[in-house]
């Protein structure tokens, strides 16, 4: 066999090899102990719901308290998805996550954001505030339906920290008329491209931060400022915010 013809073969093979990998995913992890099992299960029951993985997480506090060490695990999963050192209302956390939605979160904090003293990321802290909410189960089918029926957009889950409780509030985030692929030509040949604000729908939950809006009045732009609220969990009553 020639050279050429023996690497055209090699070549092939290595091409019929590579996709039958891509083609065939690794088996799923065998879980190891109870609490993996259940984490697991949970994982693909989400899956199956949402259809797709991923959400924007949005985390902050009510104002005026603070919670040190914050973690945020799915229900039963040894790693955190989130950690702050301190966690208030000016320190809010925006980040996209490509795993599945949690079917529920427990939340952690503690007495001090100190880590261990030997150097790994482990909050050193006594707890004192640990709960289960959930989270997953909550979210309406009718949110879950609009997003497959128009992926152009992003679940976002909000956490405001509470003293009588973590609140967890949801809605969908688009930009109608944003064209990404234009913004993208605009920033490589340095050209302006106009700033599109989202839109918000299927906003729910136990709370909703304040907004801004703007309209053009006698030619001037007017900011107006539209109030948060939440559900206050002791009274079941929806008390308006500034924030």
């Amino acid at each position: 066999m020639s050279l050429t013809r023996r690497r055209l073969v090699l070549t092939s093979a290595a091409y019929v090899l590579l996709n039958g990998c891509r083609s065939t995913p690794p088996p799923a992890p065998k879980p190891t102990t109870p609490e993996q099992a259940r984490y697991l299960e949970s994982r693909e029951r989400m899956l199956k719901r949402f259809g797709r993985p991923g959400f924007e997480l949005v985390v902050d506090a009510m104002d005026g308290q603070e919670f040190l060490g914050v973690e945020f695990f799915p229900e039963d999963a040894k790693y955190p998805f989130y950690q702050k050192g301190g966690q208030r209302l000016q320190t809010q956390t925006q980040m996209v996550l490509s795993q599945p939605v949690p079917e529920r979160v427990r939340v952690v904090w503690r007495d001090s954001s100190k880590f261990v003293p030997d150097g790994r990321a482990l909050y050193a802290g006594n707890i004192i505030g640990d709960e289960i909410i959930e989270v997953g189960t909550r979210i309406p089918q009718a949110l879950i339906d609009d997003l497959k029926r128009d992926p152009r957009g992003n679940l976002r889950l909000k956490f405001r920290m509470s003293e009588q409780g973590t609140l967890l509030g949801w809605d969908i985030e688009r930009r109608p008329g944003y064209d990404a692929k234009a913004a993208q030509r605009a920033v490589m040949e340095l050209k302006p491209y106009p700033h599109v604000r989202p839109v918000y729908s299927f906003i729910g939950g136990d709370f909703r931060e304040a907004t801004y809006t703007d309209n053009i009045v006698d030619g001037r732009i007017v900011r107006t400022h539209h109030k948060g609220w939440y559900i206050d969990k002791r009274t079941g009553r929806k008390i308006e915010t500034d924030y």
